[in-house]
């Protein structure tokens, strides 16, 4: 279990200094009546509302903790903050030029991203997301699959035989129970899904390419793997995913572009002079060649 001094050491680390600082500087807050209070400190009271901005801001670094242990972690790091706080306006660190330039800079951070946030919720609604999707869907190009059953065994001679207990009758799904090799589809009856062009092997392509749904190969198809009997069960054009799949990938790139346009239209309206050299970063070694 994460003790409060490993947390809190990972969450200096992480930015849980510019809460502290920012601690420093002002005044305990004045909450609702009704907010639960968790702790006290000299006093001064720490409320459910505190621990709801900690578990916003350290949530993620505590994992899968239980709920109770969460919560207690938490209290505990709010509890140590208001301490440190406290000593440090008797300290008068909040008169420091060290203090006040490392606060001008998370206060300016913490501004940019509230007014980024803000501003790009505004723009990405649900009508938003909802109108890229619609606007998406007709520009999928339309692909054909097939759904498929096969039988695949060693010989010709097997297949064959598969072939003519199909004609006579037999269930195809059973048969590939029954004798098939291919030990992934068999326990599904031969079932293969939905495959569009180029996602299966060639030979079957082309063989049940010439078949009609409900129909099945009348000569074995050989391929590498062995011999195949195939049946088309179902053509058709392959439907667009459905919104719910595709919505937050959408949302996401809309949030995304709508933050680079913004930040592109207050860079090109502001005066900006760049004192230093532009130099591109080096490349991250991913591991591949390129």
């Amino acid at each position: 279990m994460m003790g409060i001094r490993s947390l809190t050491f990972r969450l200096k680390v992480q930015g849980f200094v510019a809460v502290a600082m920012m601690a420093a500087m002002l005044p305990p807050l004045a909450h609702a009546q009704d907010d639960e209070v968790v702790a006290r400190v000299n006093g001064q009271e720490i409320t459910a509302a505190d621990l709801a901005i900690a578990e916003e801001m350290y949530g993620p670094q505590l994992g899968q903790m239980p709920e109770d242990a969460r919560r207690s972690v938490l209290v505990n790091a709010l509890i140590e903050l208001r301490i440190v706080a406290d000593a440090a306006r008797e300290a008068n660190v909040t008169e420091q030029d060290a203090f006040k330039r490392q606060l001008a800079f998370f206060e300016a951070q913490t501004l940019r991203s509230v007014f980024i946030e803000q501003r790009v919720a505004d723009a990405v609604t649900d009508e938003a997301i909802r109108a890229a999707y619609d606007g998406q869907v007709g520009s999928f190009p339309t692909v054909a699959e097939r759904k498929l059953r096969h039988i695949l065994v060693g010989t010709e001679d097997e297949a064959t035989d598969i072939i003519n207990a199909l004609e006579a009758g037999q269930s195809f799904a059973d048969l590939a129970q029954e004798r098939s090799i291919d030990a992934v589809s068999k326990a599904k009856g031969g079932d293969l899904g939905f495959v569009a062009e180029g996602e299966i092997m060639p030979e079957v392509e082309e063989a049940a390419a010439e078949l009609e749904p409900g129909q099945f190969t009348r000569s074995p198809v050989a391929t590498a793997f062995g011999f195949h009997v195939v049946m088309l069960e179902e053509a058709r054009n392959r439907p667009p995913p459905a919104f719910e799949t595709v919505e937050p990938q959408i949302r996401q790139a809309l949030a995304s572009a709508e933050e680079q346009r913004l930040l592109a239209g207050l860079r090109a309206a502001a005066q900006v002079e760049k004192l230093v050299p532009d130099v591109t970063p080096p490349q991250a070694d991913d591991g591949h060649d390129h």
